[in-house]
């Protein structure tokens, strides 16, 4: 982990100004308070697998991520390990430890390189007091996680693992990621870890994606998946509103695990 404090205030501003995901926290705070909370923070990098948050740590500070993918995990006391979500350009990380005043609950752990503002949980409180915009991005931010968390775990009941794993690609392409200049998009994820996300065994990830190979929509090659045709990704993946109003009463589609 290395950080640049002397050029901080520089990119800071710059940022300020650049474009964020629409849908990222930084991406939906007003100018002003996004420049003033990119400048309360230390700019730090950090290498492929390398930890930003541990499980149990107290939480005194929040990350901002600036550029890369990071990885939620969280572990058993067995060692097995489970990715919940991942997280990239403008998403905070370890915010709810700061908010609850409680350890953490899951690791952070980048994928690939990683760079990422680190922010005091005192700097951070005193953004979110002094600017009520702040604040509503903040409730909006981890409104949408939980709706999201919500909507993943309906679909793990109603939904078939083709079109889960087909929304987690489309979710992660479209939020998560840019594309090359050869139009594809590239994401650190090996296939356990979008079986993972998409709440289906291995085996079953591996099959689908298969599929999706052999129709030009994907390719795979170690720990990284290449998103080839968005398009056809948006026709497969599950509807948006409630899974159930979708089916006749009663009935349920079937899960492939």
């Amino acid at each position: 982990m290395t950080s640049n404090s002397s050029n901080s205030r520089m990119w800071a501003r710059q940022a300020a100004k650049a474009a964020w995901p629409q849908d990222s926290f930084i991406g939906m705070l007003p100018d002003a308070e996004r420049a003033a909370l990119l400048d309360s923070g230390v700019r730090l990098r950090f290498e492929d697998d390398q930890v930003l948050l541990w499980k149990g740590d107290l939480g005194d500070y929040v990350y901002v991520v600036t550029s890369g993918f990071v990885k939620v995990i969280a572990s058993t006391e067995s060692g097995a390990q489970t990715t919940l979500a991942i997280r990239s350009r403008g998403d905070l990380l370890g915010e709810f430890a700061l908010l609850d005043n409680r350890p953490r609950t899951a690791t952070a752990r980048a994928a690939g390189e990683v760079t990422a503002l680190r922010i005091s949980g005192t700097d951070f409180l005193a953004s979110a007091a002094e600017s009520p915009l702040t604040q509503q991005a903040v409730t909006r931010y981890l409104l949408a996680k939980m709706r999201s968390s919500t909507e993943r775990r309906a679909a793990e009941r109603v939904w078939d693992a083709r079109e889960r794993i087909a929304q987690v690609l489309y979710e992660l392409g479209q939020q998560h990621a840019e594309p090359d200049a050869d139009g594809v998009i590239r994401i650190p994820l090996t296939q356990t870890e979008l079986g993972d996300l998409a709440g289906v065994a291995v085996s079953t990830a591996e099959r689908v994606l298969k599929d999706l190979r052999k129709q030009g929509v994907v390719s795979t090659r170690y720990r990284e998946i290449t998103i080839r045709d968005m398009d056809y990704l948006d026709s497969m993946r599950f509807p948006q509103e409630t899974p159930e109003n979708h089916l006749p009463a009663g009935a349920r589609r079937p899960l492939i695990r």
